[in-house]
């Protein structure tokens, strides 16, 4: 689980980044990528791919927050 003081370099899988962001599937993260809404992952090899933690906590706090008025 991610804590306030998460280690910015952590490599994220696809299922550590529907946790951070709510997402439930993967086809919203892939779509999100396609659209250029979201930081793209980097491969690391033998087809893998991870996000960088910092990329996405950066996006995160990044987004507008929702005004209730």
């Amino acid at each position: 689980m991610m804590t306030q003081h998460t280690n910015l370099n952590l490599l994220l899988t696809i299922d550590d980044v529907l946790r951070m962001t709510g997402y439930r599937s993967r086809s919203s993260i892939y779509r999100l990528m396609k659209r250029s809404q979201i930081p793209l992952p980097i491969m690391v090899g033998g087809g893998r791919v991870r996000w960088r933690s910092g990329d996405i906590e950066h996006w995160l706090q990044s987004l507008p927050t929702q005004s209730y008025r």
